[in-house]
């Protein structure tokens, strides 16, 4: 897996160090490291796995350090995991969990000194560079680890705003890491609803919404609510086939989605339409995971609410079920 980040990240990074005043003192380095980390986050928003920073340090678990360029200071560091991709599993059960590690540096040194450095620095010490590049914005070069081939990365080297000074960012990936077992899932606090989404339209009760989305179209407004709960995937349908039912909505069995199961509703003149598919929820199985998708007409008055199903929803306790 190559761990080349755009350079617009590590111009982002550059600008974080600026703007936030990098002049030394602590509470210029924390702020910094929160923006830089909310920088990271936003990067890789595609991926859901957690992002855990540390300000001014190493991240915890790091096989092997890389070299640091002399005098540099440390800003911040992050960890998360990556996607995997393979099915091995250890002799000892252990899990499969690649993690990817990032590193910032600030320094006053020129971004020629630092490239100098890091050319003959990732050529020695277990070090090898695989590859080099450069452009007006940045210097980038790939590396690996002679004694654990497992071990890889990317350092990213960029100057310039109102200060003058060199950001280095360093990127690397331990394919081979594992761990022993996966930490309970601990829900944060649940999203709001898209602005506009049906009021007639229930949301499972003490669900934690997770994700939302609205997208608008001339005579049609289209919503994703997506949400996990305690509650089995049966109680959750038999909750919507109630609701849709009081609300006199067609509930139709949708066809089955891999191991996702589904319904299909709208009202009598489809001015409310969508679908509710649920699976065990892929960080924690012990969850449900719901994703409700709705299409409306923006025209269309909300059916009355009562009266409500008759089935009672089983509630979400501090212990998930299983």
């Amino acid at each position: 897996m190559r761990l080349l980040l755009p350079a617009l990240l590590v111009a982002g990074l550059g600008v974080a160090l600026v703007a936030a005043g990098c002049g030394g003192g602590k509470s210029d380095d924390e702020r910094v490291a929160a923006i830089i980390h909310r920088l990271l986050v936003s990067a890789s928003a595609a991926d859901t796995a957690e992002l855990e920073s540390f300000a001014g340090r190493l991240p915890e678990g790091l096989p092997a350090p890389p070299p640091a360029y002399p005098d540099a200071r440390l800003i911040v560091s992050s960890r998360r995991p990556a996607a995997v991709v393979a099915t091995r599993a250890a002799a000892d059960g252990a899990i499969p969990e690649p993690t990817l590690y990032f590193i910032v540096y600030d320094t006053d040194a020129s971004r020629q000194q630092v490239l100098d450095f890091y050319l003959d620095a990732l050529d020695d010490g277990g070090w090898q560079l695989e590859s080099a590049y450069a452009t007006v914005e940045l210097d980038s070069l790939q590396f690996s680890n002679s004694e654990d081939a497992d071990l890889s990365g990317v350092v990213s080297i960029a100057r310039g705003g109102g200060d003058a000074r060199t950001s280095i960012l360093i990127s690397m990936q331990d394919a081979g890491a594992f761990r022993r077992e996966l930490p309970p899932y601990r829900t944060g606090e649940s999203l709001p609803l898209p602005r506009g989404f049906p009021p007639d339209l229930p949301i499972y009760q003490d669900a934690t919404v997770i994700g939302n989305a609205l997208v608008r179209a001339p005579g049609n407004d289209s919503y994703l609510v997506d949400f996990i709960t305690t509650a089995s995937a049966s109680d959750v349908l038999a909750f919507y086939r109630d609701a849709f039912a009081q609300r006199e909505w067609t509930v139709l069995a949708g066809a089955p989605l891999g191991v996702e199961q589904r319904l299909d509703f709208h009202d009598e003149t489809s001015d409310i339409q969508g679908e509710l598919l649920t699976e065990a929820f892929p960080k924690d199985a012990r969850f449900t995971e719901v994703k409700l998708r709705v299409e409306v007409n923006p025209e269309r008055t909300p059916a009355a609410l009562t009266p409500q199903p008759s089935r009672t929803p089983a509630r979400a306790t501090a212990t998930p079920r299983s």
